[in-house]
């Protein structure tokens, strides 16, 4: 039995809402399965579809609610730690992009955790989607190779702008050629951590708000397809823009799953995301409320109302 102590003068109401927030660490029943249990107790003959209006999960319904934790900023002592809360808070899921500066720092040298550079324990990523898995989390990766993030370059490696030539986030042959030897190493190091393969991984985000580009061939056509299906990677694919601003120029309709990218105007974002893509699930990728900090700048905020209303 476990009793409740609410001490103090409060209202019925307070009391009540104090109960309710508690209620989740009191109220427990060994009986339930965990959400990889309930998924998998009759094996595993599909992953997350999102061929209808809503996302099914190896045939069963299944809503995503996600939150980001990326590994390469949080200390490896921790992960677990982190990955608890974000259990607890009721999230099922966990998304990290992958810094592919920080695991191929100098040109052809890899890290993974044990590659000797100064970022060498925190870019244990394996380790990472594991104990994701053991903290009853699915995992929605975004593997870049730009990813954005509110990092320098991006995530690019700085040793690319050695090159005389280099066409970023194009066709143009060396980019072409250092991209296809990154995933050449990071694919089959994540392909094993698939959830039709028993791991964590329900979708992979492609590329990273590829609608800001002008050259549109790239993405879809010349390499990342061509590099997941060479791996075998049974997962949902997917992209993120913003609908409003983007429409479905970083996509390719019919292959990906188009998610939202905003930071205000959720309804009008969705009512054009659904025009792009009937009949599918409506998913928000990234929702930023925020904004980051230089060194030396005034703390960056946004209203309530801001991220309510109007772009």
């Amino acid at each position: 039995m476990v009793r409740l102590y609410i001490q103090g003068k409060m209202t019925t109401t307070i009391k009540l809402l104090a109960l309710l927030c508690l209620l989740p660490f009191v109220v427990s029943d060994d009986n339930l399965p965990t959400s990889y249990e309930y998924y998998t107790s009759e094996g595993i003959s599909s992953g997350l579809s999102a061929d209808q209006s809503y996302f099914l999960l190896n045939g069963k319904n299944f809503s995503v609610y996600s939150g980001a934790m990326h590994y390469f900023r949080v200390p490896r002592a921790y992960w677990r730690d982190r990955l608890k809360k974000i259990r607890a808070a009721g999230l099922n899921t966990v998304e990290t992009y992958i810094a592919w500066n920080l695991h191929e720092p100098q040109s052809g040298v890899y890290d993974f955790g044990d590659g000797g550079s100064e970022m060498e324990d925190f870019v244990h990523l394996e380790e990472f989607l594991q104990t994701a898995q053991e903290e009853d989390l699915f995992v929605i990766l975004r593997s870049g190779p730009y990813i954005c993030a509110e990092y320098n370059f991006g995530g690019f490696p700085s040793w690319l702008l050695r090159e005389n030539v280099m066409g970023f986030r194009t066709t143009e042959e060396n980019y072409i050629k250092y991209v296809t030897r990154w995933f050449n190493v990071l694919l089959p190091k994540v392909a094993q951590y698939q959830f039709t393969k028993g791991g964590p991984i329900i979708a992979l985000q492609v590329e990273n708000e590829y609608g800001n580009q002008e050259y549109q061939t790239f993405l879809p056509e010349k390499i990342t397809l061509k590099t997941f299906i060479r791996f075998l990677f049974k997962t949902l694919l997917v992209t993120s823009d913003s609908p409003l601003s983007h429409q479905d120029k970083g996509t390719l309709p019919g292959v990906f799953l188009q998610t939202a990218n905003l930071g205000a105007s959720p309804e009008k974002q969705f009512e054009k995301l659904l025009e792009l893509q009937p009949d599918r699930p409506l998913m928000v990728m990234e929702f930023w409320i925020g904004w980051f900090d230089f060194w030396t700048s005034e703390h960056n905020t946004k209203e309530v109302d801001s991220v309510k209303g109007g772009i």
